[in-house]
């Protein structure tokens, strides 16, 4: 009985450890980026993801608009911005500083995305924290990112001791 409580122990441990990318981000290439050539690249930092048709769409727009609201404590944070546009690379109107991904439309389909518009919110760790087709307000962007797997992991090890 004693071999089966700690092989259940064991069991439920290595459970726990594998659960820190409960669902990993699907990686994508990257357009212009000096260092940085891939998702992976950027692990450690939170990265914000807009796909979209074109930079034109009003979904689109819409959502950059919201973001520029709280731009400057994603900058200090280090959040990447990219934007994957199916109909080729195109400058997104903002004072954010997009990346390009590579190969939007695949970006599109690895994610899910089957409309003209949705928002990906990666996290440190790689997890996809977040995935909507609807245009959300930035503190909600903030949320996700600083409320994410790992940041609720160290506060419980900070709570518990």
């Amino acid at each position: 009985m004693k071999t089966l409580a700690r092989i259940g122990f064991l069991l439920a441990v290595c459970a726990t450890a594998q659960a820190a990318v409960v669902r990993p981000a699907p990686n994508f290439g990257l357009v212009d980026v000096a260092r940085s050539t891939s998702l992976r690249s950027f692990r450690g930092q939170a990265v914000v993801l807009v796909i979209g048709r074109s930079a034109r769409d009003k979904e689109f727009r819409r959502q950059v608009y919201r973001l520029k609201d709280l731009y400057g404590q994603f900058a200090t944070e280090k959040v990447v911005f990219v934007a994957a546009i199916e109909n080729g690379p195109q400058d997104v109107p903002s004072n954010i500083p997009f990346v390009t991904a590579a190969n939007p439309s695949q970006v599109a389909a690895d994610y899910g995305v089957t409309g003209h518009f949705a928002i990906a919110v990666i996290g440190v760790d790689g997890n996809l924290d977040m995935i909507t087709t609807k245009v959300i307000p930035a503190a909600r962007v903030k949320d996700v990112i600083f409320n994410n797997f790992e940041t609720q992991t160290n506060a419980r090890k900070e709570l518990g001791g």
